[in-house]
């Protein structure tokens, strides 16, 4: 066991070992005498396979959340996205066992048996947002250690909307659920981009929609207005109140737009009713986008920057190229390439001719 005082510090640290693993532990005392009990103390509770006593009860995951962990992060100078992902990701762990764990007693291998419905995504969101609340708890000093959080694996999304699934779906799609995904499938705006416009941001007179946030920094952007997108505005406009900026206002809270959770309800019905396959989801709109303005425009560069991406490697997930004509692309180079073969062999047919013909010439 060491017994030492950080820089500045007046407490004396205890740092010892017990089964592995390592315990540094402030004893809150200035006197070294004092210091040698209580770092003992620690010592035997861990022995005990105890975490060192702390004044008051050990708080649940549920009670750290709605007491320490929400409030930090809606007073934080996180960015909006960043905030709802970490509300969304406590929605789903308090529907989880892991809502009554103890925060001092979380285990690595409790955490990987936790079930989360939907992807590995959505899985990870959960997981990283216990990851987060794990870490403020060890600088709040409400537990001693944070034990590892592994997160799942993820699959990537690889499936679009070709034309006979986009008009299978749009067959059955109610509102908002097929305005959202219309603005999503022709200006490549994430789903949740598209719930948040507001009417301010649309240049009508230069067919662009400005994004003002959204996932990164690079969100902020102008992206494509077609006539179709256009149309649904207007007639949106129509029938909207003017003193609301929303484009897609809520219809229960007053002043804030619609939560995209109803929408992903509308789409998991309408994706069974018009027997879409599950790989497809709404954020598949945004890939078909993607894929559509590549295979036109060809430039890479151009599609990460109306998609928002920060770099070519992460619009590069996105992009799914038909390969059907593939195959007519390689029997052309094929063809070049016999033709250059026998033009070559020709040539050299021709070359012994003209050398033979010329031999005779001096020998006679």
């Amino acid at each position: 066991m060491e017994l030492y005082q950080q820089k500045g510090s007046k407490y004396w640290t205890a740092d010892f070992v017990v089964n592995d693993r390592r315990i540094r532990k402030s004893t809150k005392q200035t006197k070294r005498s004092a210091t040698m009990e209580v770092a003992m103390e620690f010592y035997r509770q861990a022995q005990r396979k105890q975490t060192p006593v702390r004044k008051g009860k050990a708080l649940e995951l549920a009670e750290f959340a709605e007491k320490k962990f929400l409030p930090f992060v809606r007073a934080s100078s996180l960015d909006n996205d960043t905030k709802r992902y970490y509300e969304t990701g406590w929605r789903l762990l308090a529907g989880s066992p892991a809502k009554h764990w103890r925060m001092d007693l979380i285990k690595t291998s409790e955490a990987d048996l936790l079930q989360f419905p939907g992807s590995g995504a959505n899985a990870n969101c959960a997981l990283r947002t216990l990851r987060r609340m794990l870490s403020l708890a060890c600088d709040w000093e409400v537990i001693d250690r944070k034990p590892r959080i592994t997160l799942r694996k993820e699959v990537e999304r690889n499936a679009v909307f070709d034309s006979k699934l986009e008009e299978r779906f749009l067959k059955v799609a109610g509102q908002p659920l097929r305005d959202v995904f219309l603005i999503s499938h022709d200006s490549g705006m994430r789903p949740d981009e598209a719930i948040r416009m507001r009417w301010e941001n649309i240049l009508w007179d230069k067919n662009l929609i400005f994004v003002p946030e959204g996932k990164t920094e690079n969100a902020r952007r102008y992206v494509p207005l077609s006539d179709r997108v256009r149309e649904l505005l207007l007639a949106r406009q129509r029938k909207s109140d003017k003193k609301n900026s929303w484009v897609f206002p809520s219809p229960r809270k007053k002043g804030m737009h619609v939560s995209y959770f109803p929408i992903a309800k509308q789409f998991a019905k309408a994706r069974k009713q018009a027997k879409i396959p599950k790989g497809v989801v709404l954020y598949s709109a945004r890939h078909s986008f993607a894929t559509d303005l590549l295979d036109r425009t060809g430039n890479i560069v151009l599609v990460g920057k109306i998609l928002g991406h920060r770099s070519v490697t992460t619009t590069q997930r996105y992009l799914h190229p038909e390969i059907k004509g593939i195959a007519e692309i390689v029997n052309e180079r094929n063809a070049i390439r016999a033709t250059n073969e026998a033009a070559q062999k020709g040539q050299c047919h021709n070359s012994r001719h003209s050398q033979g013909f010329e031999g005779a010439g001096k020998a006679s």
